[in-house]
């Protein structure tokens, strides 16, 4: 064999190894796609089959018009308690990961029943609760305020 066809076959060789990491690399993030449309399809299953929805957030006027308005049970100080201003402006860049299988003993989403997330709470009533998403925020706020005699203290809210 000659310097070139040694060049040529360890060229050939490199080349042939990359793409052999090209293949590798495609079906890894193919096989990530597919589990990601599967989860999404089960989450979507779960929902339809259990009747939870997401809630969807609310227009900027009406939601400051909800946040920084008492009413119900949702007093002046809990307006100010949770920094005077929206669920939204709160927690701008939050990412919802719901969870659809609490364990016994976890604290639940008011709205949907989902493994409630720490990060995401908002005190009414002088009461911390602890959400899944922004929006669910919003329509237990609403829940608070237009029938407050439907709501739980936080611990009512636990698998």
């Amino acid at each position: 064999m000659t310097a070139t066809e040694m060049a040529t076959d360890n060229h050939q060789i490199k080349v042939s190894s990359n793409h052999r990491r090209l293949t590798l690399a495609d079906g890894l993030f193919a096989c990530a796609i597919t589990i990601s449309v599967l989860l999404w399809g089960y989450t979507r299953l779960w929902q339809a089959e259990s009747g939870v929805t997401m809630p969807v957030k609310l227009a900027d006027e009406a939601e400051r018009e909800l946040y920084l308005t008492p009413g119900g049970i949702y007093t002046a100080a809990d307006i100010m308690t949770n920094g005077n201003m929206t669920a939204s402006e709160r927690f701008v860049g939050f990412r919802a990961v719901h969870d659809f299988s609490p364990q016994p003993g976890d604290q639940l989403c008011p709205i949907t029943r989902t493994k409630a997330n720490q990060d995401c709470a908002w005190v009414i009533a002088g009461r911390r609760y602890t959400f899944c998403c922004p929006p669910c925020i919003d329509e237990f706020l609403e829940l608070a305020k237009n029938r407050p005699e439907s709501v739980l203290p936080p611990q009512g809210y636990t698998k």
